[in-house]
């Protein structure tokens, strides 16, 4: 589980970086999908970071890639919340 949830906050922090650097290349006149991703990414991210909490609550486990897991997920939930902060 802990080894699931870096992956998945790995590609959710990448997919939302891709999504911003994207959007300031084509200087904010992007496609509806850029949304989409970013609602996914978040939806991978929330899924990892549960994963992650759930595989550092395992008494036999290994903790560093749980603890990556957490900490890269947290980012990706850190940057999808200011991403809806921004127009406000």
């Amino acid at each position: 589980m802990g080894i699931m949830s870096a992956i998945l906050g790995l590609i959710a922090l990448i997919s939302l970086l891709y999504g911003i650097g994207s959007s300031y290349l084509l200087g904010g006149d992007v496609p509806m999908g850029f949304g989409a991703a970013a609602l996914l990414a978040t939806l991978y991210s929330l899924t990892g970071w549960f994963m992650g909490v759930m595989a550092v609550r395992l008494p036999d486990c290994f903790k560093v890639t749980s603890i990556t897991g957490i900490i890269l997920n947290s980012a990706a939930l850190i940057l999808s919340g200011f991403l809806l902060w921004i127009p406000t």
